[in-house]
């Protein structure tokens, strides 16, 4: 006699092998997706060298992408070839993309940038087609309700094999890309690529390794596109018909459709609604791969013992949700529910404030960055930077364009102001205050000639000393006014010889593990200072150095520097190195070296980024898994797909509105931005509140059921699990 218990059925049936070539297809999968985008949007700006504000646009374009192609992927997958082959072919496809973006990625092989936007295209056509499928597929290894305990547990370990992805790839790829060095590059983006497509080819093997043990359904249709069907018939009646009359216009597709699949749509409508302010969420919470991102590569992220970078900050919202999301299920939810507070509606809504909180935070924070920030001249505006490198103070008088006479005095390092030269040259006047300086007579202690300019460029005007005679001369080399893209601190050098000796050799900085030159560059000497030169602007890493410049005959003393400088992240220098003017002096031959810091560093530490992520994290949880949650509850069963549907398209909306704004360019400073995003989701939730309130919640017979995704064909995960990409 067979037994009918299901605690004895339970027993017969063993746990499916194959979801283990599942999970760590997820792993594989979800490492090489969060890799290569974690380092993506520093891909855009430092590679292909696109602003921040068309790097955005990328960004999201390629978010975008990555959710709209699930519908399509699930309609694939039920319709024509079934989930395996779907999930097989379109991960064939993603890899070629991660190869095409990775080889793309080396310089002088193919067209950079059009290359590599279509290895992304291919690789957001991949992912988001094998979203909607992987989970379902999954699911179908199991026996239902038999094993439902047994498909939980599953969902908890494809969760953790999304997190783990994350987490390693967010932790790893920054390092391959900043530490490493290739190809010709101080960074190695092609490695940070490469290892995500090995990642991705590895996911292949085992997921075909697994194909004896899976259980494969026929496919059956689907359920969106008889939803389609049904309502663009239903429309079309309406419009053509005028004596006939229906409560409700979907009714006009009675006459081919059956009531239940009409009722149920109706049902799926109605939570629809409340679906249109929901993008704006998206808008916000897709932002920390983009604009997040770019304000943490202007900021310290030093610890002393170590240095995070700007793409690894995005590992924080990985590991809070890992955190706070049982805090939030075993502790927060039920105090609220025993005061009778926080439906699953004010769960969504409470959680879009939080994001909102968190961009205005990220606006403060922005606005103590703007204080670091270069001073660019606005349009038609020359910097000029007066340096007097002089041990003596020195009056300096300029009139420009006929205009009343200015003075100033400098007794310390320098001097900058911004002038319109556009329409001629200002006329100069230095005077020295004492006719002897560094026990050197001066003959002629006073200059007078003219400087000119070119708009929105910043220049040095040297003020020195040679022969007895003061000398002022702008340099032809521009001032290193903007901070490097890495972060780190970029140098120049103006070497003042106060002699007639040709330059030699270069300058050198030294430090306990690096040795870095500094080429002269002589077409770029003033011509009116005699032997001044300049090199380079490069970039270096944060730290003390010893300067060593060539001596007369042109060698090096390694053992006796011209002095030391400091570095600190973001800043911009110019150190200005030269001779003693004291031909008696025992520092003539070793130089003297002044620092000169013509942009601040950046000094308001990454750290301070991490209430904004907190804040974004908590919120998220609150709405993103409610959402989810929501859906599943609140749809038909066999609806829940279009559910999901609607869902992942809410996430491309979102990143579409982000392109937009982006796109325009229409906010010059970007804490506006982001204050403008926090007004855009404060209304947005007034929006959602008022159709929250309109709504009546559909009681669920079969709760414990619908917690537990079905295999429909566009499920991307289970909600109590949070295994849903949508909000990793």
């Amino acid at each position: 006699m067979v037994s009918r218990d299901p605690e004895d059925q339970l027993k017969k049936l063993k746990y499916p092998k194959a979801v283990f070539f599942i999970i760590v297809n997820e792993f594989c999968e979800r490492f090489s997706y969060y890799g290569m985008k974690t380092v993506l949007g520093l891909y855009f700006r430092n590679i292909l060298l696109y602003d921040e504000s068309e790097s955005t646009v990328y960004y999201h374009l390629f978010s975008m992408l990555c959710y709209f192609t699930p519908v399509f992927g699930a309609i694939l997958a039920d319709t024509y070839l079934g989930k395996f082959k779907t999930i097989l072919y379109l991960s064939i496809l993603y890899a070629c993309g991660n190869i095409i973006l990775s080889v793309a990625s080396i310089p002088n092989t193919l067209p950079q940038k059009e290359f590599s936007l279509l290895g992304l295209f291919i690789i957001g056509v991949g992912t988001g087609g094998i979203k909607p499928c992987v989970s379902a597929f999954g699911g179908e290894q199991f026996v239902r309700p038999q094993q439902d305990r047994q498909l939980e547990q599953f969902f908890s370990y494809f969760y953790i094999s999304i997190n783990a992805g994350s987490l390693l790839s967010t932790l790893l790829t920054p390092i391959l890309r900043e530490d490493v060095q290739c190809f010709g590059q101080n960074s190695c983006f092609p490695l940070a690529f490469g290892v995500p497509a090995i990642l991705m080819i590895i996911a292949i093997a085992v997921f075909v390794f697994g194909k004896w043990n899976y259980k494969m359904r026929p496919t059956e249709g689907n359920i969106m596109v008889d939803v389609s069907k049904c309502v663009a018939h239903a429309i079309g009646r309406k419009l053509k018909s005028e004596e006939e009359a229906h409560d409700h216009w979907l009714d006009f597709a009675s006459d081919k459709f059956d009531k239940q699949l009409i009722k149920d749509i109706k049902q799926v409508l109605h939570v629809l609604v409340l679906y249109l302010p929901i993008p704006i969420f998206w808008a916000l919470y897709d932002q920390q791969g983009s604009r997040w991102l770019f304000q943490a590569t202007r900021m310290d992220g030093s610890l002393g013992f170590m240095s995070i970078k700007p793409d690894q900050i995005g590992i924080v919202n990985p590991l809070l949700i890992i955190a706070i999301t049982p805090l939030f299920n075993s502790l927060i939810y039920p105090c609220f529910k025993k005061c009778g507070l926080l439906t699953p509606l004010q769960r969504i809504g409470t959680g879009g404030m939080l994001i909102g909180i968190s961009f205005v935070i990220s606006g403060i924070v922005e606005l103590n960055l703007e204080k670091t920030y270069p001073r660019i001249p606005a349009a038609g505006l020359t910097q000029l930077n007066f340096v007097n490198t002089l041990p003596c103070p020195v009056d300096i008088s300029y009139v420009h364009a006929n205009g009343p006479e200015k003075w100033f005095e400098i007794n310390a390092k320098s001097f900058t102001f911004e002038r319109d030269l556009s329409d001629g040259p200002i006329q100069v006047k230095a005077h020295l205050l004492s006719s002897t300086c560094a026990n050197v007579n001066f003959s002629a202690p006073e200059w007078i000639g003219t400087i000119d300019g070119v708009g929105t460029k910043a220049f040095s005007v040297i003020i020195t000393g040679r022969n007895g005679t003061l000398e002022v001369a702008r340099m032809n080399t521009e001032e290193p006014l903007d901070k490097a893209n890495s972060g780190q601190p970029r140098v120049g050098f103006i070497f003042n010889l106060h002699d007639d000796l040709v330059d030699q050799g270069n300058i050198t900085l030294k430090s306990k593990d690096r040795i870095i030159h500094f080429p002269f560059l002589a077409s770029n000497n003033s011509s009116t200072l005699g032997r001044v030169v300049s090199t380079d602007v490069l970039e270096v890493v944060v730290g003390t150095y010893e300067v060593f410049i060539p001596r007369k005959d042109g060698r090096i003393n390694t053992d006796d520097p011209a002095g030391t400088i400091t570095v600190l992240q973001g800043g911009c220098y110019t150190i200005i190195v030269q001779r003693s003017l004291d031909p008696l002096s025992a520092q003539n031959e070793d130089g003297l070296v002044m620092q000169i810091e013509v942009t601040p560093y950046s000094s308001v530490h990454m750290m301070w980024l991490f209430p904004q992520y907190f804040i974004i994290t908590a919120g998220e949880v609150m709405f993103s898994v409610t959402g989810l949650q929501f859906s599943f509850t609140q749809a038909p069963e066999r609806m829940q797909s279009v559910m999901q549907a609607a869902w992942l398209l809410n996430v491309a909306f979102g990143n579409l509105i982000v392109t937009v704004v982006a796109k325009a360019k229409l906010i010059p400073r970007q804490s506006m931005e982001f204050f403008l995003f926090a007004g855009l989701i404060a209304l947005d939730i007034i929006l959602f509140v008022i159709l929250a309130l309109r709504y009546d919640y559909v009681e669920d017979e079969n709760e414990d059921k619908a917690k537990l995704p079905t295999a429909t064909p566009i499920e991307g995960t289970d909600n109590q699990a949070f295994a849903s990409e949508t909000a990793i």
